[in-house]
């Protein structure tokens, strides 16, 4: 991995343009500024680059050049990168990402970008660096900016690398080097070449591998460049055993070398190793392998060695030795994943808390606001109270002096006071009454505003509780399928590889009928491992949204024919397949051939699996659902229990955890049905096995 870092650092110090590389200041930035930039690229591994780089913004600043300003802010990034300081990596980086795209020198924000990604990958995680390289990639689209498009494609194909998946890594490679091609004519494709050769080599693809090669040699614009490609030559000569071209090669390889000096040591010492090899001075060649720094380099050449030298004990050691570290870094990628996610879902339970606190802090809240509404109202009826009280006092006393000063008209006066009461208790019964109108609207309003708060918190809780089961749920399954994957995947490999090794091995004697045996058995388990990874293949592509149907009219008995004479091999030796159907044979239909196909595969495939003796059977028919073409395939083998008939077609589910298989494939077929507007079932009324049915419209048209 550090091997393709080196690369695209290389391509970022480089400025973008190679052709410029023989000017005396290429990146064109102020002439008194260029030294100090050079001297800083120099120490950018050491501290003392720390110290030049802030003198050179310090002098970009003064004499307002804003691009040197953007390259002096490089530098920490490439020092931190060197010590795999994530931390002070990400702080550096988003200082010159803010620098860079303020004075729209984009290429220096992507150079922080893809350097923030390959210290995540330094430190093992991968997951992350992917999602960096996806939203880098978002960016670089939205910028149209023709660097960062080649550097999140390049990046994309080292993320892939680094977790053991060559062949996806390989197609980015190709993508970025075709990218490059094109908009970037400039730039160096040597090792774009070198990566696919590699690739080829090691695949055993020799004259594609060779291919490659030759083209690396024939576009080296540097001496670094030209070396690596026709270091990269000698190897792939050797892999192809073209001793004569190797030996050619090698002496030329030699001749550059010693013009401009040792570049990449350990490919110079593997190429010494290969040459001792071939003169057949193994002691020697063990010794130059011992100091090879790198353990898995050193062992791999040991492996070579005694097996060219004939030493095939120490050789069978040394192998085991290579597949068990492989399945250590194995391990320690899906070891990376699971803590990465398992830290994303903690993530999640902590926000999901945080917001049931604060559903908890408004329900207080809200209670709070209640109890002061209530003493308010307390206030506000005693304050009414008091002011009665003072009418009734002054009401009183008017009375009492009216009653003294006017004796000789009491009667007119008892009239008039029974009047004024009568016309107080009228004003305090309506100012009463009005009050009790008033406080019951009030008292429904609120009513109705808490119960309609109480069911929005209820159904929030429940929405809460739904999440927290559905991400608990998707953890727990996404561990299973790692863990079921890992299992079914190593045991057809273990099988490939053993049996493998045991027809290669010289000194075992086996007879021709036990080759045929074994021979069936690594193709019987290579079927089922590309079985596996189809499976999941096609599930992603489904999902995604990126597949799309391929319409066309087709003969559904020549479909039905072709699906059972692909699997019909595989059937066990008790049981008979055969096809029937009542659908003319010129019977035209529009539907995806290959999804079509798909799916019986998969039911075939599963009734042989499941059936030991008797016979499967592959039915079409026209009328036993009018309208529609049904396909059905039956077997007579053990069926699947009635409380289990309702979950057959869910993802991950095996009625038989014995029998080999991811639990995809009847998942898949759902999928397919439902893109084709069928649908999937199990016959329920069937009792002498399984019976599926794939049943689709005539008269509709499906997601394309």
């Amino acid at each position: 991995m550090r091997r393709h870092t080196n690369i695209l650092i290389l391509l970022l110090l480089t400025g973008l343009c190679i052709s410029a590389g023989a000017q005396n200041n290429p990146y064109k930035i102020d002439d008194s500024l260029y030294p100090i930039f050079q001297r800083a690229i120099k120490w950018r591994t050491q501290p003392q680059g720390l110290l030049i780089a802030d003198t050179l913004y310090a002098e970009a600043t003064q004499k307002k050049d804003k691009k040197a300003q953007c390259l002096a802010l490089t530098i920490p990034v490439s020092f931190y990168l060197s010590t795999n300081n994530y931390e002070k990596l990400e702080q550096a980086a988003a200082r010159a990402k803010e620098e860079a795209r303020k004075n729209n020198y984009l290429q220096y924000y992507y150079s922080a970008c893809t350097n923030e990604i390959n210290c995540l990958l330094n430190n093992g995680h991968s997951l992350r660096a992917l999602q960096k390289a996806e939203e880098m990639k978002i960016q670089a689209f939205k910028d149209q900016h023709e660097y960062g498009i080649f550097s999140c494609i390049f990046t994309l194909g080292n993320i892939y690398y680094m977790r053991q998946n060559r062949e996806v890594a390989t197609e980015y490679y190709k993508n970025a080097l075709e990218y490059m091609l094109k908009n970037l004519p400039d730039q160096d494709p040597t090792y774009m070449y070198i990566n696919l050769s590699e690739y080829y080599r090691d695949k055993g693809e020799g004259e594609v591998a060779l291919e490659y090669a030759e083209k690396a040699a024939k576009a080296a614009k540097t001496n670094e460049s030209r070396v690596a490609s026709l270091l990269n030559k000698c190897e792939v000569l050797y892999s192809m055993k073209r001793i004569n071209d190797f030996n050619a090669c090698y002496d030329e390889c030699t001749q550059v070398i010693e013009q401009y000096g040792v570049i990449r040591k350990t490919a110079v010492q593997r190429l010494h190793i290969y040459k001792l090899i071939l003169n057949k001075n193994y002691d020697q060649a063990h010794t130059e392998a011992d100091s090879l720094r790198n353990l898995l380099s050193a062992n791999q050449m040991h492996h070579e060695i005694y097996l060219k030298s004939g030493n095939y004990e120490k050789a069978y050691i040394y192998n085991n030795w290579l597949h068990n570290y492989q399945d250590s870094v194995n391990r320690q990628v899906q070891s990376s994943d699971i803590a990465e996610l398992n830290a994303r879902i903690g993530t999640e339970r902590i926000k999901l808390d945080a917001k049931a606190l604060e559903y908890q802090n408004t329900a207080l809240n809200l209670k709070n606001t209640q109890l002061e509404l209530d003493r308010t109202k307390s206030q506000s009826e005693l304050e009414m109270m008091n002011i009665e009280n003072s009418k009734l006092v002054l009401e009183n006393r008017n009375l009492d002096l009216a009653r003294l000063n006017v004796e000789a008209e009491k009667q007119k006066a008892i009239l008039k006071e029974q009047q004024s009461a009568s016309q107080h208790y009228i004003v305090t019964l309506s100012l009463v009454l009005s009050f009790l109108f008033l406080f019951t609207c009030f008292l429904i309003f609120y009513l109705y505003r808490r119960r309609k708060t109480m069911a929005i918190l209820q159904e929030k809780n429940e929405e809460l509780t739904v999440a927290r089961d559905h991400a608990e749920e998707s953890d727990r399954m996404k561990s299973f399928f790692i863990q079921n994957m890992s299992h079914e995947i190593r045991t057809p490999l273990n099988a490939i590889v053993g049996f493998s090794q045991v027809l290669s091995t010289p000194d075992m004697e086996v007879d021709d009928e036990e080759k045929e045996e074994f021979s069936m058995l690594i193709q019987q388990n290579s079927e089922l491992l590309t079985t596996l990874i189809n499976d999941v293949l096609d599930l992603a592509s489904l999902e995604s949204g990126k597949y799309r149907m391929h319409l066309a009219p087709h003969r559904c008995n020549e479909l039905c024919q072709v699906a059972m004479v692909s699997v019909v091999h595989r059937n066990p030796k008790k049981v008979k397949s055969y096809f029937t159907s009542d659908v003319p044979n010129d019977y035209l239909f529009v539907t995806d051939k290959e999804r079509l196909q798909q799916v019986l595969i998969n039911f075939l495939t599963n009734a042989e699996k499941h059936t030991e003796r008797g016979e499967i059977h592959l039915h079409c028919s026209l009328t036993e659902n009018p309208g529609k073409i049904t396909f059905s395939v039956a077997d007579t083998g053990p069926g699947i229990p009635a409380d289990q008939a309702d979950c057959v077609f869910d993802r991950f589910s095996k009625l038989d955890e014995f029998k080999q298989g991811t639990g995809l494939g009847l998942n898949i077929c759902s999928i397919i049905a439902g893109r084709l507007k069928g649908e999937v079932k199990l016959d329920k009324n069937y009792t002498e096995g399984a019976r599926f049915l794939f049943i689709l419209p005539l008269d509709s048209v499906p997601d394309k």
